[in-house]
């Protein structure tokens, strides 16, 4: 990639930016606001270790470097092991406090919006697609699938997709 660092980087920061107001679009369907949510990305070595990731994943005629792809994969291991709204953050999900859970759905929408609507690569349909597919193996308390499953489709029956497209126009 031969795209000066800072056009990345600045690229990164517009990209986090539309994914935390799409986050918290969806946390203000459910009475909620998350506005540090992600900070970490905008500070080294978190920001140079996603600008890469990001950048190319937005413009496929870009490929990571070998260095490129192993700074990010750092980055995003430790920012899974540190930010509470990550499952990897904790021993068993079953620890995942509620609040922290709420912002994980938030999240889990956020990027399944990306990944659907901006860069045309998810595997999963939605959101519902995605926790039957890659999270309810997990050892969730009942009460914790049935929040899950209830912030899931309250946020898929509230959401104006439109509206949120807006927030991305920035990037396109």
């Amino acid at each position: 990639m031969n795209i000066p660092i800072e056009e990345i980087i600045a690229f990164h920061i517009k990209r986090t930016n539309c994914h935390i107001q799409t986050l918290n679009y969806f946390a203000e369907i459910l009475g909620y606001h998350f506005p540090e949510h992600d900070k970490d990305k905008f500070s080294e070595p978190y920001i140079t270790g996603y600008a890469y990731c990001n950048y190319a994943k937005h413009h496929q005629n870009c490929v990571l470097l070998p260095q490129q792809q192993e700074a990010f994969d750092k980055v995003h291991d430790e920012h899974h092991k540190m930010q509470p709204h990550h499952i990897e953050h904790y021993d068993s999900v079953k620890d995942v406090p509620d609040i922290f859970l709420i912002e994980m759905i938030c999240d889990w929408h956020s990027a399944n919006f990306e990944q659907n609507c901006i860069t045309h690569a998810n595997e999963f349909s939605c959101v519902s697609d995605f926790f039957d597919k890659a999270m309810a193996h997990l050892d969730w308390s009942n009460e914790q699938k049935k929040l899950i499953k209830s912030l899931i489709e309250k946020i898929s029956q509230h959401a104006d997709y439109d509206d949120v497209k807006k927030i991305w126009e920035q990037i396109q």
